[in-house]
């Protein structure tokens, strides 16, 4: 009886969880959606523009699952899949074929990082795009 009692509690208290984290999963998604990212730092390295550059930004659309945004030069955009805590780009993330010399290191970086992103996190208002266990980028809500 008392296995019964202690098994129907495992799995109780296991399926809670399971729910809770779903929704965390769920939450987290609706936040990174239709939100201005502003790219803040590449790996552990802060990024600075020259003087009248936008900073690099995402926009992961909500509807149809596209992309837009800009990589301190181009414009960017594609497709991405996001799924609880895993974030991926499908196809790559395309761009305009500018030249900025002022830019283009910043850019060619963060493009980089984001062939490699399988996941996020979220802290506060910082979006965590991530590779493994490795932070690639910090982009800020905006």
């Amino acid at each position: 009886m008392q296995r019964i009692l202690l098994a129907s509690l495992l799995f109780v208290t296991l399926s809670a969880e399971k729910c809770n984290s779903e929704q965390a999963g769920a939450a987290g998604m609706a936040k990174v959606l239709d939100t201005k990212w502003v790219l803040q730092s590449l790996g552990e390295n802060a990024i600075s523009m020259p003087d009248g550059e936008p900073a690099p930004w995402l926009r992961f659309m909500k509807d149809g699952n596209s992309l837009e945004g800009h990589g301190g030069c181009n414009q960017l955009m594609g497709s991405f899949a996001l799924e609880g805590d895993k974030l991926s780009f499908p196809g790559g993330v395309g761009s305009t074929k500018k030249y900025c010399a002022n830019t283009m290191a910043t850019e060619t970086a963060f493009l980089g990082a984001l062939k490699r992103v399988d996941g996020f996190k979220l802290d506060g208002g910082l979006l965590k795009l991530m590779g493994g266990e490795q932070e690639l980028a910090t982009l800020k809500s905006e």
